[in-house]
């Protein structure tokens, strides 16, 4: 497969999670605090659902998290905030926009746990899957 149908499948298979994330009553995960007991110290963590956790599996197989990036300086660039906080901006994102801020979100989960779902809450995983249906849809076109 040549280098531009290689990216097509990809991102095909990106936007192939619109579909679980559009679902009526969706929930992408949630925090839980467990039950305390005398003398037992339990940390607060995040469950998700199946369809975030294959989101996170794609991401690395899929080449969308970046090795050799310094994701934690990019992530406090301009470029970034106006992807993350602007949906307008967002859907007009290139792939290597994507693949840049989907390792911010993945990278970020490993010290932040719950990063994603926040995401999800917020509509961003939502705004790159249905960036990716774009893509998509112009490739085939």
């Amino acid at each position: 497969m040549d280098r531009q149908n290689l990216l097509v499948a990809r991102i095909e298979r990106l936007a192939d999670f619109a579909v679980v994330l559009e679902a009526p009553g969706f929930v992408a995960g949630e925090g839980v605090t467990p039950v305390s007991e005398p003398g037992v110290w339990s940390m607060r963590h995040t469950t998700y659902h199946p369809a975030v956790d294959r989101f996170i599996a794609l991401a690395y197989e899929d080449g969308w998290v970046r090795s050799g990036f310094d994701w934690g300086v990019w992530s406090a660039t301009q470029e970034a905030r106006g992807l993350r906080d602007d949906p307008g901006t967002l859907a007009s994102a290139t792939p290597d926009q994507l693949a840049m801020l989907i390792t911010v979100l993945v990278r970020n989960e490993r010290f932040s746990e719950g990063t994603l779902l926040r995401a999800c809450e917020a509509g961003l995983v939502m705004g790159i899957v249905q960036r990716a249906r774009v893509l998509a849809g112009q490739a085939t076109d």
